[in-house]
């Protein structure tokens, strides 16, 4: 049996607006993005390379976890999109929030700004990722899903609640894409807060698209720092959050932050910290600092020990680091090619050890056939290889010139830069080789 989600009653004067803003939500007029009227040709040229190029070049021969570099590769070209289209967010350092749904990441920036500006409990299917920045007068604006600019006012930006369809009879934050809030509450003028939505599992009850856990280790991959949430109320850190802090770039500092801390005794919290502290460090999870937060008792839990790592990263400045996490995409799959080689040329070479040292008519006839195949094969690769070269600096190419328009330095990286850094402890790496 269905159940149909009727409407509730609105004044003509409310349900007006709600329309209006449906409209404003979901139209595609180019004016309103100056992006894509300007460099519409060069984002063409990109999505053409990632959207059909590369899965051309995947159906003659690609590692098994292609699916899974092309998503992120789309991901990141969405991402760099929206950059492209609020320039200032490439001058900021992306501070990204991550945790599970109703850790407390909205309610914690809350605090921050010391008034209520971001969506509080919003339910992971509608909720947007949000971009905070310094400004000297409040502005809220959206990305659609068609890329358009959608200005909102502070009252429509707050109604896009979980219980927005309740209330209003509409999913406006399923038309949206992202959000950017400008506010001169927010002190750390180098710093851009990413508060990105709780992840889920494709077999949650509640799971989306856009909500999934992919999108949210996409968006976080893409940050300088990370700040993850965790409620006190769960008593320790959870097996999803730590298989999720595994799969992020280890190279990304983690600060850990206990939100909720008012909901237990302190000596509670005090252990609790501690447990996070050990079981963190014996998964290899490093982390600045573990931290309890508490928006309603901060006398006990206060602010300041977070502040001052922000402090640290808004005079931290680092460029960012879209050219980087394109090129891991892209040199994951020439690693692969070159692999390939490296066996067929190996099985190449056996074949002809076998050709130099029989005589036998019928072994000498069946080697040749697998030399040739062996040739045919290296010949294939080594084409492929050639071509996604040719694919990756077409898309460099185009990347340099549309962060060159607007203000994004996008220099290749070098494969060096590739390479993640670890904290290493000697004195555990001692213990286990003794």
């Amino acid at each position: 049996m269905t159940t149909t989600m009727i409407a509730p009653a609105m004044s003509t004067e409310a349900l007006e607006s709600r329309y209006r803003l449906l409209c404003r939500a979901c139209h595609t007029d180019v004016d309103d993005s100056p992006v894509q009227h300007q460099l519409a040709t060069e984002l063409k040229q990109l999505q053409t390379i990632l959207l059909q190029d590369l899965p051309a070049l995947a159906r003659r021969g690609s590692p098994d976890n292609f699916a899974d570099l092309w998503e992120n590769l789309k991901q990141e070209l969405e991402r760099f999109h929206e950059f492209c289209e609020f320039p200032d967010l490439a001058q900021k350092v992306v501070v990204g929030l991550g945790g599970a749904f109703s850790a407390g990441k909205s309610s914690f920036i809350n605090a921050l700004l010391g008034q209520k500006r971001l969506v509080t409990e919003v339910d992971e299917t509608t909720s947007l990722p949000t971009y905070l920045l310094h400004g000297s007068e409040e502005h809220i604006t959206a990305l659609n899903l068609f890329k358009r600019r959608v200005r909102l006012s502070q009252a429509e930006f707050l109604s896009l609640t979980h219980d927005e369809k309740l209330k209003y009879g509409s999913q406006v934050s399923a038309l949206l894409y992202s959000a950017f809030v400008s506010v001169p509450e927010f002190t750390f003028r180098n710093l851009a807060l990413l508060d990105t939505p709780g992840y889920s599992k494709p077999d949650d009850p509640h799971w989306h698209e856009r909500s999934d856990a992919h999108l949210a280790r996409s968006q976080l991959n893409s940050a300088q720092f990370l700040i993850w949430l965790i409620s006190a109320e769960a008593g320790t850190i959870s097996e999803a959050d730590l298989k999720f802090l595994a799969s992020l770039r280890p190279g990304i500092p983690r600060l850990i932050i206990i939100s909720r801390a008012d909901k237990r005794v302190p000596e509670d919290i005090v252990r609790m910290v501690a447990l996070v502290r050990s079981i963190l460090a014996n998964r290899a999870l490093t982390a600045v600092d573990v931290i309890p937060f508490s928006t309603r008792k901060q006398q006990n839990f206060p602010l300041n020990p977070i502040t001052q790592y922000l402090n640290t990263w808004n005079a931290t400045p680092r460029a960012p680091g879209f050219a980087l996490n394109f090129k891991r995409q892209f040199s994951a799959y020439q690693r692969f090619l070159d692999n390939e080689q490296h066996l067929a040329r190996r099985r190449l070479n056996r074949l002809n050890r076998i050709l130099a040292l029989t005589d036998d008519e019928e072994i000498l006839a069946d080697a040749r056939d697998l030399r040739d195949l062996a040739e045919r094969e290296l010949r294939k690769l080594h084409q492929i290889s050639e071509d996604l070269r040719g694919l990756r600096q077409r898309f460099f190419q185009g990347l340099k010139t549309i962060g060159d328009e607007v203000g994004i330095p996008l220099p290749e990286p070098q494969d060096i830069d590739l390479l993640e850094t670890h904290e290493v402890d000697m004195l555990d790496l001692l213990r286990k080789l003794g």
